[in-house]
């Protein structure tokens, strides 16, 4: 069980037009670059700010942005409804640099568990390339347990990773 409270302070901004030029910069960035590509993975952001599918945050520590989050409920037409039905996906990535390594990752996780928590959501789910080592070992701190690679037409191979909350 992940508790809900953590030692530093996040907060999670919904994702609006104003926070673009922001993303593209932290795009710009060689580690995002590396695992969510360019132009596009921004457009697709960007097409997302009002869906109701896809929610979008900024992740604030101290008031600054340092992350992107997004979440979204998987159904049956995700390429991962078979393993992960009616679970809550993620995708997330540190903007600056600066805040690579510090823990952040599963520390913002980790406070996110918590509005999850209060949604009622019971297993949440992320799928990062295999080779991706760094978010891996983020997402096993902040308690996700691989669940086997998965393949999809537009990911590729991945590792579908999950964490229980209840």
């Amino acid at each position: 069980m992940h508790e809900c409270l953590t030692d530093r302070p996040y907060r999670f901004c919904r994702l609006g037009y104003q926070h673009l030029l922001l993303l593209r910069g932290w795009f710009d960035e060689p580690h995002v670059r590396q695992w969510y590509g360019g132009p596009d993975s921004l457009e697709d952001i960007a097409d997302h700010i009002e869906e109701m599918d896809v929610e979008g945050f900024l992740v604030l520590h101290r008031n600054l942005p340092i992350a992107y989050l997004q979440s979204y409920f998987i159904d049956g037409a995700h390429p991962y409804a078979a393993d992960a039905k009616d679970g809550l996906g993620l995708d997330q990535f540190i903007g600056p640099a600066a805040y690579l390594g510090r823990g952040h990752g599963p520390g913002f996780l980790r406070a996110f568990f918590c509005r999850c928590r209060l949604a009622d959501v019971e297993r949440v789910y992320v799928d990062p390339k295999p080779t991706n080592l760094r978010a891996i070992a983020a997402y096993q701190k902040a308690g996700f347990q691989p669940i086997g690679r998965r393949r999809s037409i537009e990911e590729g191979e991945v590792l579908l990773m999950e964490t229980c909350l209840r």
